[in-house]
Parts: C-alpha cells; structure tokens; sequence
C-alpha cells in the first residue's frame, strides 16, 4: 500500500479525538503518518493529541489563527507522503479502512476521492437523512461534484495545483475542493465517491434538527449550482456549537 498522510483538524475536540487516533491505530495499513492541526482549542485536545505520541507516527501543529480550511492546508502542507487523507476529529473509520481505500483508489485511478457516510446508533429519521444526503453525492459525483470534508482522499499534486482549500469560503469549501479538482486541466486527475464509507458523528443534525441542517445544505448547493460559491456566511451557518455533553458513536464501531 502506498503511504498516506492523514490530517485530523481540531477545535475543542477532546471527547472525540482519542476516539479517531485509537482508529487509526487499529488500522490494518502501517504505511501512514497523522498530522494533528490545532486551531487554538481552549480544552485539552492538545493534550489528547500528545498523549498518542509513541503510538502513531504523529506529529501536532498548533496554529495561531482558527479556520477549517487554513487547518486542513495547513497539515497538507506539512505532509510527507502524497496521498492525503482529511479527516474531522469526530469521524470514526473501522481497521480496514486506509487499506481498503487505497487499493480502490489504486485500481480505479482515482486522485480526490469521496466516502460516504453511515451513523451508528442513530435515530430512523437521521439515518434517512445520511442515506439521502449519500444519494446526492453517488448521483452528484457524475454532473456536479461534491464531497464531505470530514472524510476526503487527495494528493499533495491535486492540491498543489488547485492552490488547496478556498480559506475564504465558509460553508462547502469541500465541495468547492472537489469542484475545482474535477476540472483541472491535468488528465490524470479523476473524482469519484468510493465504496466505502466512514461513521460520522451526528451531533449537528441531533442539536440543529435534521430539516433545519438539510434544508441550510440544500439553499447552499442551490446557490452554488446558480450563483456560485459561497462567500461569507449568507445563510448564517453556526460552527463550534455542539453541546460536549451531546451523545454520538463514542464506543467501537
């Protein structure tokens, strides 16, 4: 297996993190690296962090400012290997994932590569919501490219290329991602959603609700199929809200 170099960014994540480093512990593939990007938590995720040194081949970078995508460029700037992998704090991804995934990526040639979503222990009508929100990427993926940045493949080439993340673009800067990295000029380069999928955390849809989040998500596509990216915040999408004490998949998976 090619090495990967995987980027887990944070802020206040210190009921979560050690869920995603014991993961990617237990992973089959031993030919990675994990890069832990900080952006000034108040908590002890840095703390969480320094305590898998010795464990995983990590390194951690505190930075001075917050932002989702200046983390996520952050780490892709600090990667050894050239496949990446981005990954939130709260995701969680079952042992053979990283080898799984990159024999896929492998065999079909795929450079930005997509994962589907599954929850675990979720309620009926969140559990709809994930199988629909994964229709829209399967359908989307042929005519309009989008993606989840809590669980994205890519390589230090594509992101090089494309100059990384929009740091300044708010809401679906990954989709904007995997936009731009679909129609680049380089041959080679090829998105397509793989056949695996990664536990994701519901905490938003259980705090927002399931139609207010899906409902903010589809203006936002609507907007950016008709009028273009989104800059700013115009649909007044809150981030690092979460109640710490809200349930999600915390054991095994």
């Amino acid at each position: 297996m090619k090495g990967v170099s995987v980027v887990v960014i944070t802020l206040n994540e210190e009921r979560h993190l050690a869920h995603i480093l014991g993961d990617l512990e237990r992973q089959t593939a031993k030919e990675f690296e994990v890069i832990v990007v900080d952006s000034r938590s108040t908590d002890s995720t840095v703390a969480v962090a320094r305590s898998f040194l010795g464990r995983l081949p990590l390194r951690i970078v505190e930075m001075s400012r917050r932002g989702t995508s200046l983390g996520r460029n952050t780490g892709a700037a600090q990667a050894r290997y050239e496949r990446l992998l981005f990954l939130d704090a709260d995701t969680r991804l079952d042992p053979g994932f990283l080898e799984e995934a990159v024999e896929e990526l492998d065999s079909r040639h795929i450079q930005i590569g997509g994962v589907y979503m599954r929850s675990s222990g979720s309620s009926l009508p969140v559990v709809l919501g994930i199988l629909a929100f994964n229709a829209g990427l399967c359908f989307g993926q042929y005519l309009f490219p989008m993606a989840t940045g809590a669980c994205l493949f890519s390589t230090r080439t594509v992101h090089g290329e494309i100059g990384g993340f929009d740091e300044s673009i708010v809401l679906c800067e990954d989709c904007d991602y995997v936009r731009r990295a679909s129609k680049t000029k380089t041959q080679k380069i090829r998105f397509g959603m793989l056949r695996k999928h990664f536990y994701y955390h519901p905490r938003r849809l259980e705090q927002d609700g399931l139609l207010r989040t899906g409902w903010t998500y589809l203006r936002a596509n609507l907007h950016r199929l008709f009028l273009g990216e989104l800059y700013g915040n115009p649909y007044l999408y809150r981030f690092a809200h979460y109640d710490t004490s809200a349930k999600g998949i915390e054991s095994d998976v």
